[in-house]
């Protein structure tokens, strides 16, 4: 994480444009997605608004960046939860406790970061949150790629099982994240969810 050194009034960095998005990341984790603004954003790492706007076109823009980061936050999860999975010799077993791994990790991500997870998936005009092309669906790919490798998923269903793991994992996270679930259900939900995508991707 960049780190941010005072000296007298002013900080000093490398990097303006991360320090922006981790200070905007920060003001939505303490309150939200309306706690972020540019002349915030500004005063948290010392700068004027004049030069994040050298950055950031716009607080859109912005806020598109911090989109991404926090994406970025729940693949390195996912991916730390699947590297802590212990090896097992059974290879099948081994991939299905890996997958589910990273199914709660995205799931726990949510439940802990119910605004980051919010804004993490916030559609900006013209500009593609880029779920195809980063971290978390990279991981899930790896785990479908296994499973039809071992053929336990039909290799036919390569396209589509992705988007039926990440859709129903997905649905799952947002009625967490938006406590809509009482807590004293959220296992059995997480527990079905996951049973009725294996269910889907397992089946011939």
């Amino acid at each position: 994480m960049l780190t941010l050194k005072r000296k007298g009034t002013d900080y000093h960095h490398g990097d303006l444009k991360s320090a922006a998005v981790i200070a905007g990341r920060n003001l939505i984790a303490a309150g939200g997605l309306q706690a972020l603004g540019i002349r915030r954003v500004a005063e948290k790492i010392g700068v004027t608004p004049a030069a994040l706007y050298r950055h950031f076109a716009s607080l859109e823009d912005l806020q598109c960046e911090i989109s991404g980061y926090i994406r970025s936050e729940i693949g390195e999860l996912m991916l730390s939860r699947r590297e802590q999975v212990k090896k097992l010799r059974n290879p099948k077993n081994y991939e299905i406790e890996k997958f589910r791994a990273i199914g709660d990790a995205y799931v726990d991500f949510a439940d802990s970061n119910p605004r980051l997870f919010e804004v993490a998936f916030i559609h900006h005009q013209n500009q593609s949150i880029g779920e195809y092309s980063e971290l978390a669906w990279q991981i899930l790919n790896e785990s479908i790629e296994s499973f039809v490798a071992l053929g336990m998923t039909p290799k036919e269903n390569l396209q589509k099982a992705p988007l039926v793991a990440w859709s129903s994992v997905h649905g799952l996270a947002t009625l967490i994240a938006n406590r809509s679930i009482a807590p004293s259900e959220v296992e059995f939900f997480r527990r079905t969810v996951m049973d009725g995508v294996q269910d889907a991707l397992f089946k011939d």
